[in-house]
């Protein structure tokens, strides 16, 4: 396995996106903070089309339901 972070599809300071190469396939590892504004968040919906398969998301989100 092959493992390397992507500045290149999403470049934002609380984002982190990991890919790995096992063989053929890649996929990716993506770590979030998003502040109370959802600025990550807001950069991740604008950019998933240059994610691919994505093994895993984790992070702290920050998101309130509003009830």
């Amino acid at each position: 396995m092959r493992f390397s972070l992507r500045k290149d599809l999403i470049n934002h300071r609380d984002i982190n996106v990991i890919d790995f190469h096992n063989g053929q396939d890649v996929n990716f590892i993506i770590n979030v903070y998003s502040d109370s504004n959802q600025t990550a968040l807001q950069v991740l919906r604008n950019n998933t089309r240059n994610i691919g398969i994505m093994i895993i998301m984790t992070g702290d989100f920050n998101i309130r339901d509003s009830d």
